[in-house]
């Protein structure tokens, strides 16, 4: 999900009924990153899984690298049992999100 909202350019906490129709446009064209990463590992991985996995995507797991696109830092949002990166730049309007794992101990 990361990917597909990173190449839309849109916040990953924007609710699909608040999205304008060129945004669901960029949102649908975006999916193509999905078959672009099963495309990769099937050429890449073939019938033996390495142990470490080559890593085709932009966003995904690359906290604190650079948006390879604008070069603005990749920041992530932690959940119980994933995690979701985006580019503040061009997805958030240059907001950092509440990493979730702070916000449950300053309760």
């Amino acid at each position: 999900m990361d990917e597909i909202l990173w190449e839309a350019r849109l916040s990953p906490f924007r609710k699909g009924s608040e999205l304008e129709a060129e945004e669901v446009e960029r949102l649908h064209a975006g999916l193509a990153v999905l078959g672009d990463a099963i495309e990769h590992y099937e050429q890449v991985v073939g019938d033996r899984i390495p142990d470490k996995m080559p890593m085709p995507l932009q966003v995904h797991r690359r906290e604190g690298e650079p948006c390879p696109r604008c070069g603005a830092r990749i920041e992530a949002v932690f959940f119980s049992e994933h995690q979701m990166n985006y580019c503040p730049a061009e997805q958030t309007g240059g907001r950092v999100l509440k990493d979730r794992r702070l916000s449950r101990l300053l309760k």
